[in-house]
């Protein structure tokens, strides 16, 4: 059967509310994210390092994060915020094993986490009328009932990283009140990082930015094996002003240091950046910047800028199983491996019908 003829069947089967089966190579390297085809159909995909697709699940409308459970063969995808679904599936069988609706009053916020032993599901959320944040916790084991939210520190809450320890979660508020996506104070919004801790809920630590930068939104953040926070913002002031957009952290720092950009890059990026990522080594991180088609570099070890991609509409990002290189996708359906010390730039997947979405992830191999 041509690679097409498949395609179509598959998807036949799923719009008729089948559950797939697939078969996974033991040690497979596999990639998933939400994206949109040309009917604005909406998918999560999985695929491996050569681009062939493995998996497809049909999504009620736009999702955000793509996020693989760390012991068990499941992925999970939520919805864009403000948003109302989480769902997960077993990759071995096809089953939907999570069907998570915000509870009333809230939205969820795009992303979640779970905890390194695989029991609690984590998600930010916010309440729909004022966007103050929370951090929704879930017990896995118990069918994922809710047992626990956990105030946000702030408000808008994006992405959320635990740290090495798992016993601290890192939150990126981003400082707008939205409603429909509305942003309703950027007169006065203050974006912030808290690091809470998930046993007791207090905040260990808070930074905001300084006054001079406060429309400046802390929207996604990575973090590594040092668990040095990697920041990517966008900014809500004039496209000609000249902010930082990119910066780190460590837990007890009094303040962000923010990673230098060149004059000849920063006014390509249209005051927006996109995913953030380290490198397996955790000492190469990467921003993306998709207004600006531009993928940005920098050596976080020794402080120094390293260099730029190109890559039209690229915005997802994901760790490559090697040192030094990372896995890139686009909403115009291109999937790169870059590798930004040797300038190294493959094609991994083109597919024309589909729009990947904001994010990318590295799909565990457990199972």
């Amino acid at each position: 059967m041509q690679r097409r003829q498949f395609n179509r069947y598959l998807s036949t089967l799923l719009l008729t509310a089948a559950l797939p089966s697939y078969a996974f190579a033991a040690g497979e390297a596999r990639y998933a994210s939400a994206c949109a085809d040309k009917d604005q159909q909406h998918w999560l995909i999985v695929f491996n390092y050569h681009g062939k697709e493995l998996a497809r699940h049909p999504l009620a409308s736009r999702a955000h994060q793509v996020l693989t459970h760390p012991t068990k063969p499941w992925v999970f995808v939520v919805a864009r915020r403000p948003g109302q679904y989480l769902l997960g599936f077993d990759l071995n069988t096809g089953e939907q094993v999570a069907s998570l609706t915000a509870a009333a009053g809230k939205d969820f916020c795009g992303h979640m986490q779970i905890s390194a032993n695989g029991r609690y599901l984590y998600t930010t959320e916010n309440l729909s009328l004022t966007s103050e944040g929370f951090i929704g916790v879930r017990d896995i084991a118990a069918n994922f009932e809710q047992i626990k939210s956990i105030s946000s520190a702030g408000i808008g809450p994006h992405q959320l990283l635990l740290n090495q320890a798992g016993d601290t979660m890192v939150v990126a508020n981003g400082g707008i009140h939205t409603r429909d996506r509305v942003k309703l104070n950027l007169e006065t919004m203050q974006s912030n990082l808290s690091y809470i801790d998930l046993a007791s809920g207090s905040v260990k630590q808070q930074v905001a930015l300084d006054s001079e930068h406060f429309q400046l939104s802390i929207r996604h953040i990575a973090i590594n094996q040092r668990d040095q926070v990697l920041i990517a913002m966008q900014y809500q002031g004039a496209m000609s002003d000249q902010v930082p957009l990119v910066a780190t952290h460590t837990l007890g720092e009094k303040a962000v240091s923010y990673l230098s950009i060149p004059m000849e890059e920063f006014y390509q990026l249209k005051q927006y950046c996109g995913s953030a990522c380290f490198d397996k080594s955790g000492d190469i991180a990467a921003i993306s910047a998709p207004k600006g088609d531009r993928i940005l570099f920098w050596d976080v070890a020794n402080n120094t800028y390293l260099s730029s991609s190109k890559v039209r509409d690229g915005c997802g990002i994901a760790q490559d199983s090697q040192v030094q290189s990372f896995i890139i996708s686009s909403g115009r359906g291109k999937v790169y491996q870059i590798n930004p010390v040797s300038g190294e730039k493959q094609t991994l997947l083109s597919n024309k019908t589909i729009q990947w979405d904001n994010h990318l992830a590295g799909v565990g191999l457990a199972g």
